[in-house]
């Protein structure tokens, strides 16, 4: 999960500015409490209408829409209303100053031409490939939203089991890239050189899907994945009883509550899922995180003390004006008792405007009453859940063993739980399984995950799959 209380939302853009070409691409870095996050625009020209692409690397979000680009004199403006994210700035000399709103967030951000760098990824597939890769459509009927996505499929005759990748939070497209890394892609051809369907598809109102995505709770995007789970079915190629969910991390919980609504999923694979209520799985974060930094165990105890007093607020949230200030000044509390090294360089207004608008954003107040025991209790499937043990995202041992004991308590004795030694939350081996590592490591996923040196096999994840012929 990449929604940390203390690093709230972030976002990547690049725009090249020049008095009389504002095309290219210019990147810059947004101070977010104690973490610096890349931000880089791609804007391009048909004609004489600006068009902008916005990359996350960081969070892992490349060629974002935007909604509209606007250039006038020195002034820039960008927006991209589906994530509720804004851009103004006024070219100087060799850079672009503004400001960067999403939510509560407004904050500087200083754009520069961007340098390309090429980024080592030898586990990334090259083609031409051995099977037929199609881009196809699914609509969510219900939500308004069409979503689109890439098949990958054996190029022989045949009725094949299938897959759907579930990509965690933040604004995934269907690679679900993050930091130069296409994880799914990766898997993709994984699977479908082992006779497998996979589909794997853009977030809702990411890349090229439309839809709401800052408004999206994680019931919204289980939706678009029974959704996708749906489109499989009706494909005359596809083995309906032998179709698999598999889910990274917010990913996790998606595929189990799809499963638990539809006894016709075949089984389903939890890689870095959560077992605890989301609340709890925060307050986890942040402890790793503060004492990944040396953070003393007193001020842990302070700044987690707080942020159970805002959760009970937030689980009860009417939005009063009264409930409002009591939020806002346990927020100015918890800015006090935070680490200097936390609280970022803009001040406790920011900080605490900043927090109060992510954490009241209809996906984080879902989020922290989202018990994934619930729907892991009535797991009929087979399940495989495995975790890194230096993930300091999802915590290996208290979810492993929360998932563990659900699926007890349901009865479901099909299942296989596995920690893998000196893995992060991506499942790449690490020094110390910080998120900055992630782009720093040339390895996309570990050989002791699912591969065989260079090339991919199915090992664990293919050991829970070939149980998926059990009848229904």
């Amino acid at each position: 999960m990449k929604k940390f209380i203390i690093v709230a939302f972030c976002t990547y853009i690049t725009g090249a500015l020049f008095a009389q070409d504002i095309t290219g691409s210019w990147a810059g870095k947004l101070d977010i409490q104690s973490t610096k996050l890349s931000i880089v625009f791609h804007i391009g020209k048909n004609d004489t209408i600006y068009e902008t692409k916005m990359d996350s690397p960081d969070q892992g979000a490349f060629g974002l829409s935007t909604s509209k680009t606007v250039f006038s004199g020195n002034q820039l403006e960008i927006s991209a209303t589906g994530m509720g994210i804004s851009y103004t700035g006024i070219f100087q000399g060799d850079s672009i100053k503004g400001i960067f709103r999403q939510g509560g967030l407004q904050l500087p951000l200083v754009l520069k031409p961007a340098k390309k760098t090429v980024l080592s990824r030898p586990q990334e597939p090259k083609p031409p490939f051995p099977y037929l890769t199609k881009d196809v459509t699914f609509p969510n009927e219900v939500d308004g939203n069409l979503l689109f996505g890439t098949l990958t499929t054996p190029d022989t005759m045949g009725i094949f089991p299938a897959v759907i990748l579930i990509a965690g939070s933040g604004p995934h497209d269907r690679d679900e890239s993050i930091l130069g890394h296409k994880p799914f892609l990766v898997m993709a051809d994984h699977l479908t050189r082992n006779g497998f369907a996979v589909l794997r598809y853009d977030k809702r109102g990411v890349a090229r899907s439309n839809g709401d995505y800052v408004n999206a709770t994680t019931e919204d995007f289980a939706s678009d994945v029974t959704v996708a789970f749906n489109y499989l079915k009706s494909q005359v190629y596809v083995d309906k009883k032998r179709i698999a969910l598999i889910g990274h991390s917010e990913g996790g919980i998606i595929a189990p509550m799809v499963a638990a609504n539809d006894k016709t999923v075949g089984a389903i694979v939890l890689m870095a899922g959560t077992g605890v209520e989301g609340s709890e799985l925060l307050k986890q974060q942040n402890t790793d995180l503060m004492k990944m930094g040396q953070i003393s165990q007193d001020t842990i105890d302070q700044v987690i003390a707080t942020l159970e007093t805002i959760y009970i607020d937030l689980k009860e949230w009417r939005g009063t004006v009264d409930e409002q200030k009591e939020l806002s000044s346990k927020f100015g509390i918890l800015w006090e008792s935070m680490p200097v090294s936390f609280r970022g360089t803009n001040g406790r207004e920011h900080y605490i405007s900043g927090n109060m608008g992510a954490m009241l954003s209809p996906w984080y107040r879902f989020f922290i009453s989202l018990n994934p025991s619930e729907y892991l209790e009535k797991m009929e499937c087979p399940v495989f859940a495995a975790n890194g043990e230096k993930d300091i995202q999802v915590e290996a041992r208290q979810n492993l063993q929360a998932m563990e004991e659900s699926l007890e308590r349901g009865g479901n004795r099909n299942y296989t739980i596995k920690s893998y030694p000196g893995l992060n939350h991506l499942f790449q081996e690490c020094e110390t399984g910080s998120v900055r590592e992630y782009g720093e490591i040339g390895q996309t996923i570990s050989p002791q995950f699912c591969m065989s040196g260079m090339v991919l096999s199915l090992q664990d994840v293919s050991s829970c799959m070939c149980r998926v012929d059990r009848k229904h």
